[in-house]
């Protein structure tokens, strides 16, 4: 749970590294849950690969992913919204009668734009 208030903290202060490496950590952290919605969400490669270049750095050109060994990449603001949405809803997969205003506020906030 704190790693996601943090996430949502750091995505306030535009440190987006800090907010998608925290929010991936807190859903990281979290049980299993074959929820359908949390589901269709983890789904998501795009953002995923964002997640593994910042846990493991650049990967080789050989691994057929978009970015090749010490290339940079650039993260939007969708991108780190996105994660903290998707660990809020694995968050409420796992903890549904135990959400917090923030992330209640988050997920109102963000439902237009993920």
């Amino acid at each position: 749970m704190r790693q996601i208030h943090a996430a949502i903290e750091h995505l306030q202060r535009g440190d987006f590294e800090c907010a998608i490496t925290l929010a991936a950590a807190g859903e990281g952290i979290l049980p299993p849950t074959d929820e359908p919605h949390f589901r269709e969400l983890a789904g998501k490669t795009e953002v995923n690969e964002i997640v593994d270049w910042l846990r493991h750095g650049p990967k080789k050109d050989k691994e057929n992913r978009r970015w090749g060994r010490g290339q940079t990449v650039a993260i939007e603001e969708s991108d780190v919204v996105f994660v903290i949405y998707r660990a809020i809803a694995k968050f409420d997969a796992v903890f549904g009668d135990q959400k917090t205003p923030q992330m209640v506020s988050f997920r109102i906030c963000a439902t237009g734009r993920v």
